[in-house]
């Protein structure tokens, strides 16, 4: 019996120890090279603003998460919202909005009640969690035609070779990434298939951030076997880019701002109204002056409407959908019956011959330079090759008379320019950052050399000074 006692407190003490031995942490290894790509994803855009901390160590999480709504959702309900790390992050972005980017963020509320029941009811579609319809603050500000200087595109900041693997159409005339409507319910299965193929929403928006081949590799690599959930995604955040590694904390800080404005200062601004607009084919080509002549609107509310035409311009040997305000497509389809289909388009074409110019074509035709340029994207014009088939504005359409007026470079990247003094007319579709690349400047001095804040709004129809050092050469 003595032997018995012993060894039940043998037993005792041995079950003490296991108790407390705490869990090995996850050996050193070393980062990916910088250099991986895999098919059909772009590269990590890098954030502008400061790097984010990088911790190796994960803290036990509380069961109760703080950020406002958290009710349902599967996202804001996780434990490791409340991670040391995270926190600290959601604390940056919340202090950033506060201060330098609270303008830039009150705009991404203001443009978010545009789409933002569009948005909800395809995530409600899926039973997705409610709190991604913030995502679009993060990567686009909700500004459909938003482009990132690494190409990126739309709200949901697709590269075009994912857009077209989601089924996106992106080509010169057409590019879907820009369209909300189109984009976002594929932007919806994508989160989902993510979400189904990672097992965590962590990772899931790592993986839609960062890449979901990379992230994949990363758990390969550095994840131990350990199961897929969202910390995973803490222990592994250390191999991800910098943008990744801070995307969760800048989209959980989103949602906590959107859904309490105060707590980054924002009080008294409105968002604006749902879109409401009707649905129309058109066959064929026709430009959309000529579509809003026809409907009894303005050029610029069906270019606001349909973004996703980058030359203002539907296919030609096609049916195209378009969107007219609500109201206005009762009537349209027998009155643009009416139009003959060479009065449909104020475009023609040119074919250059031996010993022409862009400035003779441009003299022959009563357009500006810069009307050509625009209409042309990608034309060099100190390389005009014969045979070179150019498209011209016409004389006395809208796009030709304001840049004849004002005698400005057009939308669309010049190549080479025939003035001293360079000015860009800011056209519907483009960005900044369209435009410094353009001109092979920074974003920073093009703000700079025209008195421009970081968050300032350009719009369609001002003009910029380009700086003289930084154009295009030839």
């Amino acid at each position: 019996m003595p032997s018995r006692g012993l060894f039940v407190v043998f037993v005792f003490f041995l079950l003490i120890g296991c108790a407390r031995q705490l869990p090995p942490p996850p050996p050193p290894t070393p980062s990916l090279p910088a250099d991986t790509r895999y098919p059909g994803e772009g590269d990590a855009r890098d954030v502008e603003e400061e790097e984010p901390p990088r911790k190796r160590t994960v803290v036990p999480a509380p069961s109760v998460s703080p950020l406002v709504g958290g009710r349902d959702d599967a996202i804001l309900t996780s434990p490791w919202v409340r991670d040391e790390g995270i926190e600290e992050r959601i604390d940056w972005w919340l202090n950033y909005w506060r201060t330098r980017g609270q303008g830039s963020f009150q705009r991404s509320l203001v443009r978010m009640g545009r789409y933002e029941d569009f948005v909800v009811d395809e995530l409600l579609a899926r039973g997705l969690p409610l709190s991604l319809r913030h995502l679009p603050i993060i990567e686009a500000s909700y500004y459909p035609i938003a482009l990132s200087p690494a190409g990126a595109g739309g709200l949901w900041q697709f590269m075009p070779a994912t857009a077209r693997w989601l089924g996106l159409r992106v080509n010169a005339v057409v590019d879907q990434r820009f369209d909300p409507y189109a984009a976002t319910p594929l932007a919806v299965d994508y989160l989902s298939r993510l979400h189904t193929q990672f097992g965590s929403w962590f990772l899931a928006l790592a993986a839609y951030n960062g890449g979901p081949g990379r992230l994949e590799r990363i758990i390969q690599e550095h994840g131990d076997g350990r199961p897929r959930d969202d910390a995973l995604f803490l222990r592994i955040q250390d191999e991800l880019p910098a943008e990744t590694r801070d995307f969760i904390p800048k989209y959980l800080a989103a949602v906590r701002a959107a859904n309490d404005p105060s707590a980054i200062g924002l009080t008294g601004y409105v968002k604006d109204p749902p879109q409401a607009f009707d649905v129309v084919t058109v066959q064929g080509a026709a430009t959309l002056d000529v579509v809003a002549e026809v409907a009894g609107t303005t050029e610029e509310e069906v270019r606001g409407l349909n973004p996703q035409l980058l030359r203002g311009l539907t296919p030609a040997g096609e049916s195209t959908r378009i969107r007219l305000p609500a109201g206005l497509g009762r009537t349209f389809p027998a009155r643009f019956a009416a139009v003959p289909p060479e009065e449909r388009v104020t475009f023609t074409e040119h074919r250059v011959v031996a010993g022409e110019t862009l400035s003779h074509i441009a003299r022959i035709y009563g357009v500006s330079v810069a009307g050509l340029l625009g209409a042309n994207p990608g034309i060099a014009p100190r390389r005009l090759g014969i045979g070179t088939v150019l498209v011209i504005p016409r004389s006395d359409g809208p796009s030709a008379r304001r840049d004849r007026d004002a005698d400005v470079v057009g939308s669309g990247p010049p190549s080479a320019l025939e003035a001293n003094d360079v000015f860009h007319l800011f056209a519907r579709g483009e960005s900044l950052w369209m435009i410094a690349s353009w001109y092979n400047i920074g974003v920073d001095r093009l703000l700079r050399y025209n008195e421009l804040s970081e968050d300032a709004q350009v719009q369609p129809g001002d003009t910029l000074r380009i700086p003289p050092l930084g154009r295009q050469e030839e």
